[in-house]
């Protein structure tokens, strides 16, 4: 897989994120985390089990307050605001494990995901998830809880992708997938992002996320301790030595 066209540096980015913590207990879990998004770009947010990944996306996506710290989104403050606000002004994240309505058929769990839409709006959309997923196409009437766990990562990212997001937050997507599905499933979250969609990409992937990504973030312990290109975090000799044990 190819690596993306450097993104331009003068545009404001569409996300920003400052100096984020959250405590659960107590105990500290985001200390100190800032990044940003660009309005065309994948960013990849990596780290070990229990570095603040999850906590931090969450945050982003209100599902979780701040303890202090900031979040911008186009201009605007949103560490303040619940996740239902967060994502009518075009924030969607697609949380690790899928969690698919596996009783629901295909084209009812891509009806969910519309909810914030208007209804004139549900068709055009339906028809761009389609156009991108087409075995989703294919399976519309078929029950949710059928399909395989890369078929339903796929009904995942499309149900986010009915709320006509600006950004798309990914949450560990290849989490227990089969490697054939692995390398489909990225190709498609490129192909989501060249539609004109940012993408911030959880993933202990490095290969596979750095891959795609025009920017990475490292955390360790609940900050970001590392930055860059995805070309220069993976040659990176800390990157090698915490993630591919070199």
């Amino acid at each position: 897989m190819s690596r993306p066209a450097p993104q331009p540096l003068s545009a404001p980015p569409l996300l920003a994120v400052e100096h984020l913590a959250y405590a659960y207990s107590g105990a500290l879990a985001v200390r100190d985390v800032s990044l940003t998004v660009g309005a065309t770009e994948i960013v990849a947010l990596l780290g070990a089990n229990g570095a603040g990944k999850s906590t931090t996306v969450n945050m982003i996506a209100g599902a979780l307050r701040p303890f202090s710290g900031t979040i911008r989104f186009a201009g605007e403050a949103l560490h303040d605001k619940p996740s239902h606000v967060v994502v009518r002004k075009g924030i969607t994240l697609v949380p690790e494990g899928r969690l698919v309505f596996p009783q629901m058929t295909v084209l009812e769990n891509l009806q969910m995901g519309a909810l914030t839409q208007p209804a004139r709006a549900h068709a055009a959309l339906l028809d761009e998830v389609f156009t991108i997923f087409p075995r989703l196409a294919e399976r519309r009437r078929q029950p949710a809880g059928l399909m395989s766990g890369g078929e339903q990562q796929m009904l995942a990212i499309a149900r986010g992708l009915m709320s006509a997001p600006r950004l798309m937050i990914l949450d560990e997507p290849s989490l227990g997938l089969m490697p054939r599905m692995v390398q489909d499933l990225f190709r498609l979250i490129a192909l989501v992002n060249r539609r004109g969609i940012a993408i911030l990409l959880v993933e202990q992937n490095l290969h596979q996320a750095l891959a795609i990504a025009h920017r990475g973030y490292v955390l360790e312990k609940g900050a970001v301790v590392l930055e860059g290109s995805g070309a220069e975090l993976l040659g990176n000799s800390f990157v090698q030595r915490a993630f591919l044990g070199r």
